[in-house]
């Protein structure tokens, strides 16, 4: 079983229904189509071997030595290559929000990304749910990140909060996965992943692992047809893209105005994004509200100009500055962020979810104002 408590990680339990929600994230009318996400269930050479042979100054052998003679050397082959050690675990902000749910959502990411060749799915998530139910379900998700044969090594980047209800509690973990084949140190492939896990509160009052909502989709090959716009967004080296919101990006699932917006805000400061539309609750986390990053219209941002949002709430920060921008444009229809902003044009909203990033949801392509 997991627990967090202020030191550790946990395993779940039962807990009481659902609280009333304080989350504020933006939403909109209409039905919720399924999101699915597809699951498919240092050795070195010692290179130096050859013959001894002692020579006269001559350069050649001394006479009474007769034929040179080779010493016996030792048969040396190259052992297997070995993957790179495990990276550290998470370091939280001391500024953090809810930092043992986002401790234990981090870890639960960094448990099924960092395992070897002969591991199975089963094995990495033993011992993460005491519910059979639960576990034959976080198995299956799982099995998204998990390849049989290949060794994987996970980093988390980082732990935002995607929704919070007094109960329960979702963590956006964004997760660096590099995968190699066995007996080789090199990577073959590496992913960027926006994993959505969510945790309940215990008896004891402690988190516990619920489920592994999203892990963060299957990669989608870039279109031959890719517009204009969504290729000047994926290939802007200033805005910092996880591979599931590139895959977003790729699948069509982004408005023209999310992404004009997102070139916007690379024109005034580099910046890294958490989520778009996989990864994230589907729902406004706790309601029956659809969100906008599920009909490609809101953006997370969690970093600006290296700069962590948790990290910045003083006022006189360049990250204020840039929400004061944001607010004040007639394409933005709602903001949250760890300030509120009285005269704003934008919907502006704060709560204790949105003290770690700046949301933002525009209007769709073509809308007018006024």
């Amino acid at each position: 079983m997991i627990t967090a408590d202020d030191d550790a990680p946990a395993v779940l339990v039962d807990s009481d229904p659902p609280a009333t929600p304080v989350d504020g994230d933006g939403a909109v009318d209409g039905p919720a189509p399924d999101e699915t996400n597809g699951v498919d269930i240092d050795a070195e050479v010692e290179g130096d071997i050859g013959t001894e042979v002692e020579v006269a100054d001559s350069g050649v052998p001394s006479a009474d030595e007769g034929t040179p003679t080779a010493e016996p050397v030792e048969n040396v082959s190259a052992a297997p290559a070995t993957p790179t050690p495990l990276s550290d675990r998470f370091e939280l902000s001391p500024n953090e929000v809810q930092a043992d749910a986002k401790r234990l959502g981090a870890e639960v990411a960094y448990q099924i990304t960092n395992y070897g060749p002969d591991s199975s799915v089963i094995e990495l998530t033993a011992g993460m749910t005491a519910d059979p139910a639960r576990a034959d379900a976080l198995a299956r998700e799982a099995a998204t990140v998990h390849n049989p044969g290949m060794w994987s090594r996970g980093t988390i980047e980082y732990a935002q909060l995607g929704g919070h209800l007094d109960d329960r509690i979702s963590i956006m973990v964004v997760v660096h996965q590099e995968l190699g084949g066995e007996g080789t140190a090199d990577a073959e492939r590496a992913e960027t992943r926006t994993m959505d896990v969510r945790l309940v509160r215990g008896a004891s009052g402690a988190w516990e692992f619920e489920e592994l909502a999203s892990a963060g989709g299957q990669p989608v090959a870039r279109p031959a047809d890719l517009s204009p716009l969504a290729a000047s967004v994926v290939d802007d080296s200033r805005i910092d893209l996880p591979d599931t919101a590139v895959w977003d990006i790729y699948s069509g699932y982004t408005d023209q105005a999310l992404l004009e917006a997102m070139l916007d805000i690379a024109e005034r400061t580099p910046y890294s994004v958490i989520v778009l539309k996989t990864g994230h609750p589907h729902n406004v986390f706790g309601t029956d509200r659809l969100s906008n990053h599920t009909v490609g219209r809101a953006v997370d941002i969690h970093e600006v100009d290296s700069e962590l949002v948790i990290d910045s709430h003083d006022v006189t920060s360049s990250i204020y500055a840039l929400a004061e921008w944001l607010v004040s444009r007639d394409d933005v229809r709602e903001f949250g962020s760890p300030w509120l902003f009285d005269d704003a044009v934008a919907h502006s909203f704060t709560n204790e979810v949105h003290h770690d990033h700046l949301h933002v949801g525009v209007f769709p392509a073509g809308h007018t104002s006024g």
